[in-house]
């Protein structure tokens, strides 16, 4: 799963990202991990040779966006199209060494951002609509352009209103005709409002408020302020709590960013805990267990008889996973049944 990250030049964004990227970052695209104390209290009661986070891959690599004239470039829209998520970062910072195009106005540059997203997709469908015209097989019902042409008349009003796409209500069919469009407003979207550091556990009663309608419209929205993050990110674990609490902030704002990346990409996280690898990894909400099967490895999903399966509650509650399956929290399931976050489970299969 990619994650662009996009925003206007001297927001900062590079900045986030090496501090999301918890020292890692080695180039334009980097995997982190998503931070997870379930999983660091499974390694520590394990303690296997290897531990694997579950992650997502950050890329840096797209152009800024230009502050003059069109916003999005064509290769910029290119770039963007390929990821599965975009983290806008928004500048809510004034500096006098890093200028900006304007008075610094975060929801300002957050709505227009968007609406040119939105406008770059209303083109797309308009010269579709405009192909569709002059199809004969448009005009007949159940056909692949007559659907087209029924979406594209519906949504394209909306689109005109600013209305993205993601906000739209969708049929599983009319999903996948835009999942075919790469469409960038149907992209989830996480915002991070770039802060400074007075600022950074209080944004403020009208930053506060755009991250509620943000959120209530179903793209998460964080203050953050990423030179402290950065600054978070290369000190030792043992010095970091001082350092937040100094700052009044439990735990980085970076984590809950890419927290919410990960959610938004709608993954869950399942694990499998054993003495030579402890590893969390990524499912999309609402698979199977047999998915989850393919996911460790192709040759377990095919040789699946019974998922044992516990839910990380249980398994904390009894201190260790002998201990839960003696209070019989296990519990064998089929491959039908869906696998929930937090769930530890381990695959019989034939081998």
């Amino acid at each position: 799963m990619k994650v662009a990250l996009i925003g206007y030049s001297q927001s900062g964004r590079s900045t986030l990202y090496r501090a999301a990227a918890q020292g890692l970052a080695k180039g334009d695209v980097t995997s982190v991990p998503v931070p997870d104390p379930r999983f660091d209290a499974i390694v520590a009661q394990v303690r296997p040779k290897k531990q694997t986070p579950a992650g997502v891959v950050l890329d840096d690599s797209l152009e800024p966006i230009s502050p003059s004239g069109k916003a999005f470039s064509q290769r910029l829209l290119d770039e963007a199209k390929k990821a599965d998520l975009l983290l806008h970062v928004v500048r809510a910072f004034d500096s006098p060494i890093a200028p900006f195009h304007a008075a610094v106005d975060p929801i300002r540059d957050q709505e227009a951002v968007e609406v040119e997203l939105v406008l770059a997709d209303l083109q797309i469908v308009e010269n579709r609509l405009e192909r569709l015209k002059r199809s004969t097989t448009a005009k007949s019902p159940g056909t692949p352009d007559y659907m087209e042409q029924t979406l594209f008349d519906r949504i394209r009003p909306m689109l005109e209103s600013g209305t993205p796409i993601r906000a739209i209500e969708l049929s599983e069919d009319e999903q996948t005709v835009v999942r075919n469009y790469q469409f960038l407003s149907a992209k989830p979207m996480v915002v991070a409002f770039n802060v400074d550091e007075a600022s950074a556990a209080s944004p403020g009663p009208r930053l506060e408020a755009r991250m509620a309608e943000l959120a209530a419209s179903g793209s998460p929205a964080f203050a953050v302020s990423a030179p402290i993050e950065e600054e978070i990110a290369k000190l030792d674990a043992a010095d970091q709590p001082e350092f937040l609490e100094s700052l009044g902030l439990s735990e980085p704002a970076s984590y809950r960013v890419i927290r919410a990346v990960y959610d938004a990409l709608g993954l869950i996280t399942f694990f499998t805990a054993g003495e030579n690898e402890t590893k969390a990894w990524p499912l999309r909400r609402g698979s199977t267990a047999l998915k989850a099967a393919a996911t460790i490895h192709n040759d377990i999903a095919k040789g699946f008889i019974r998922a044992e399966v516990v839910h990380y509650d249980d398994y904390a509650a009894a201190g260790s996973l002998d201990s839960a399956y003696a209070q019989g929290k296990m519990k064998l399931e089929g491959k039908d049944h869906v696998i929930q976050d937090g769930d530890l489970i381990h695959i019989r299969n034939k081998s």
